[in-house]
């Protein structure tokens, strides 16, 4: 089962999830760095809630670098004498870029998936309301032929009547014609991979 489908059914695994990364990552700050005094290496791991909150929650990853970044610094700053490092200030600096990045990366994906799903639905929607248009003169097409085969079948439809009948069904087919095109032009609209050759030919 997908992750999105177990997060549909349970909404709370998310923010559990990255609370509890950001707990993990709090620990490691307290016993690591303040009081083993290791500055290096386990801030990898700030990385790991800082990129799932940027693909769950988008840019509002960025808080979470800042507050991360801040613990980081602050720590560093006590435990080297109240003196500002550079070497913390690039790392919580890489934790609020990170997570633009890849905040911004994931609400542009998901922007655009979302924008081809309304498409396609709204495709077959169109689809559904094509085939109804065409249901009715195709139905009155099968009829009225059948009615002409009849008739002259029992010799009592005169050549005018015929002739006058057939245009009529001409006129009908026309319509599910240009309905169809109308129905080739929407998918062309949002299959833009279609190859010109067949764009060319869906749309005669």
């Amino acid at each position: 089962m997908k992750m999105h489908n177990i997060a549909g059914r349970h909404p709370w695994i998310k923010p559990a999830v990255v609370i509890g990364l950001v707990a993990v990552c709090v620990t490691l700050e307290v016993l690591v760095h303040a009081y083993l005094n290791i500055a290096v290496a386990f801030t990898h791991i700030f990385y790991l809630p800082i990129v799932i909150a940027g693909t769950w929650y988008y840019k509002k990853a960025v808080v979470i670098a800042l507050l991360l970044g801040a613990m980081h610094i602050a720590v560093e700053y006590f435990t080297m004498g109240f003196v500002f490092e550079p070497v913390a200030l690039v790392r919580a600096a890489m934790f609020v870029v990170v997570a633009f990045v890849i905040g911004s990366l994931s609400e542009s994906k998901d922007f655009l998936a979302a924008e081809r799903e309304m498409k396609h639905n709204a495709l077959l929607s169109f689809v559904s309301e094509v085939g109804l248009r065409i249901k009715t003169p195709m139905s009155v097409i099968r009829e009225n032929l059948g009615e002409i085969g009849r008739g002259i079948e029992a010799d009592e439809m005169e050549k005018e009547e015929v002739l006058a009948t057939l245009q009529v069904q001409i006129s009908h087919a026309e319509k599910i014609l240009a309905t169809l095109r109308e129905l080739n032009q929407g998918v062309i609209d949002e299959q833009k991979d279609i190859p010109e050759s067949y764009r060319d030919l869906l749309t005669r």
